[in-house]
C-alpha cells in the first residue's frame, strides 16, 4: 500500500524543530564547558604550580587548561583576571614548592601549552619576578655584585652590560640591581672567589683561572688537543652539563653560565720554527697546573706572570711569549708586543659565570622570607643570566674570529706552522699530559667518558 506524502508544512515544522533542538544543545552544551571562578583559579594554579615544579599536567587537567583557552576565545574570561590569578597563586607556590634552572628551561614551552596565545612565557615570567621582588621593600635594592677579569669592550663584558643588566632592572623592578666590576679590578679569579666566600663578592666571571680553582674536574676541558672545534664543545657540554654543575657545586658555587674563553694560541715576540724555537722563548704561565703541565712535559721553563700584570711583562722584556686566547690579546692590548702566532690552537677553555651558593642565605636574613621562597628566587637569578649562554658563545666565538683576522692583515701577526714532526711531538707530549693529570686534578672516569663520548661524535660527523 502505497504511503501517502507528508504535507510539506509538516516537514518544514519538524526541520525547523530539528535545528533548533540543536542549536539550543550546542549553546547549552558551550556554557557548560565554562568553568566558574573557582574552577578557573584552581586550573591556574595547579598549572602554575606544575610549571614551577616541573611536573606533567594531569590528563584532567589538560582538559581544563582547553577549556580555559576556549573561554578566551569567546570572552568569557579577561587576561587581565588570569593575570591577577596568576600573581596570586605564584606567591603561595614560591613559598611551598621549589623550582630549578632546569625546570625553568622548559617553561616558555609549557607556558605556551597552557595559554597561547593569550599570554606569552615572558609575560608570565614577569609576574613570577613581580612576586619575587616583592619581597624587597618600596625604595631598598638588593645589589649583586660581579668581578672579572675580562676587559671592557669584549663580548665577556658587552653582554652583560648591554643585555643583562638593562633586564634584571625592568624585570624586578630596579629591585634587583647587578653591577660587573671587570679588567681585574677586584684581582685575578681565585682573589674573586675568595671574596665570594667571605660575602664581599656574589659572583665570578671565571677564566681558565677560576675554574681551575672553583671547579678542579671541569678542567678536563682545558686539556690540549682535547677538542677540535666548537661543534665538539657543545656536544659535551649539553651531554655532560648536569654533572659539570654539580662539580662546581662541591665548591659552593653555582654554574650559572658556561660560555667560552676561547681557543688558546701560542703569541710570540720571536719567529717560532719549531719547538726547539719555543723552548727558547721565554713564556709567561698563569693559569695553573694544566699549563705547566704542558710546559714541563716539552722542557719550556716559563715565568709566572700575573694577570694583570701580562703586559707591563711583555713591555719590560721578562716575557716575550704566551699561551692566550686571541680576545684577551685584544681586551688587554698585549698583541702589541708580538709578531707571531701558532696557527694551530693548543686547547680549549670555557669561561663561567658562577654565583656563590650563599646568595639565598643572603636573600632569606635580610628579608625574612622562607628558605623555599629565597631559593626560588635565586634559581630565578641563575635562568636570567644562563638564558644569555647561546649568545654569549656565538658573540665570543665570531670575535675570536675577527681578532685573528684582524692581527694578520691590520696589526701584521704572522700565522706560524709548526714542521710535521714537531706537530707530531706535540700530539704525543699533549697525551702525556692526559695521563698525568688523569686522577690528579679530574676524575680519570670523567676523562674516559668524555673521550668515549667525543669518538662516538666523531664517528657520526665523518
Amino acid at each position: 500500500m502505497d504511503r501517502k506524502p507528508r504535507p510539506k508544512s509538516k516537514r518544514h515544522i519538524t526541520g525547523a524543530f530539528i535545528v533548533l533542538c540543536l542549536f539550543a544543545f550546542a549553546v547549552s552544551s558551550a556554557w557548560a564547558k565554562n568553568l566558574s571562578e573557582k574552577e578557573n583559579r584552581a586550573t591556574v594554579h595547579d598549572s602554575i604550580k606544575a610549571i614551577l615544579t616541573g611536573k606533567s599536567y594531569s590528563p584532567p587537567l589538560i582538559k581544563k587548561q582547553q577549556t580555559l583557552r576556549d573561554m578566551f576565545e569567546k570572552g568569557a574570561v579577561k587576561k587581565a583576571g588570569i593575570e591577577a590569578m596568576t600573581k596570586e597563586v605564584t606567591l603561595s607556590i614560591m613559598d611551598q614548592c621549589k623550582t630549578s634552572r632546569y625546570i625553568l628551561n622548559k617553561a616558555p614551552e609549557r607556558t605556551k601549552a597552557l595559554l597561547s596565545p593569550h599570554m606569552s612565557w615572558k609575560e608570565v615570567k614577569k609576574i613570577f619576578w613581580e612576586v619575587g621582588s616583592g619581597m624587597v621593600p618600596d625604595g631598598e635594592q638588593v645589589r649583586l655584585t660581579i668581578g672579572t677579569l675580562a676587559p671592557a669592550g669584549t663580548p665577556w663584558m658587552s653582554i652583560p652590560e648591554e643585555i643583562l643588566l638593562p633586564k634584571m632592572a625592568r624585570l624586578s623592578d630596579n629591585k634587583f640591581i647587578v653591577k660587573v666590576y671587570g679588567g681585574g679590578v677586584m684581582g685575578e679569579d681565585t682573589d674573586i672567589l675568595r671574596k665570594m666566600d667571605i660575602g664581599q663578592l656574589d659572583g665570578c666571571g671565571c677564566t681558565a683561572l677560576g675554574i681551575l680553582a672553583a671547579s678542579p674536574e671541569t678542567s678536563v676541558y682545558l686539556l690540549p688537543g682535547l677538542f677540535h672545534n666548537y661543534k665538539e664543545v657543545d656536544y659535551i657540554t649539553e651531554k655532560f652539563r648536569k654533572r659539570i654543575d654539580k662539580a662546581f657545586e662541591k665548591k659552593g658555587y653555582i654554574l650559572s653560565s658556561f660560555i667560552d674563553t676561547g681557543f688558546f694560541y701560542i703569541f710570540s715576540k720571536n719567529r717560532i720554527t719549531g719547538l726547539d724555537d719555543l723552548k727558547k722563548q721565554k713564556l709567561s704561565t698563569w693559569f695553573g697546573e694544566v699549563e705547566t703541565t704542558i710546559y714541563d712535559e716539552l722542557g719550556i721553563d716559563a715565568t709566572p706572570v700575573a694577570v694583570p700584570e701580562t703586559v707591563s711583562a711583555f713591555s719590560t722584556g721578562m716575557v716575550d711569549a704566551n699561551l692566550a686566547p686571541p680576545a684577551w690579546m685584544l681586551g688587554m692590548q698585549a698583541y702589541q708586543y708580538v709578531d707571531y702566532y701558532l696557527k694551530t690552537p693548543w686547547l680549549y677553555s670555557p669561561a663561567a659565570v658562577v654565583i656563590s651558593m650563599r646568595t639565598k642565605e643572603r636573600l632569606r636574613k635580610r628579608f625574612g622570607v622562607s628558605e623555599t621562597f629565597a631559593h626560588n628566587v635565586q634559581e630565578m637569578l641563575i635562568y636570567e643570566v644562563s638564558t644569555l649562554e647561546k649568545k654569549w658563545r656565538k658573540t665570543s666565538r665570531n670575535y675570536e674570529k675577527k681578532c685573528l683576522e684582524a692581527f694578520e692583515k691590520k696589526c701584521g701577526i704572522k700565522p706560524v706552522e709548526l714542521p710535521p714532526q714537531d706537530r707530531e711531538t706535540l700530539e704525543q707530549a699533549f697525551a702525556e699530559v692526559h695521563k698525568k693529570l688523569a686522577g690528579r686534578i679530574f676524575p680519570k672516569d670523567l676523562m674516559r667518558d668524555i673521550k668515549k663520548a667525543l669518538k662516538k661524535y666523531r664517528s657520526r660527523e665523518m
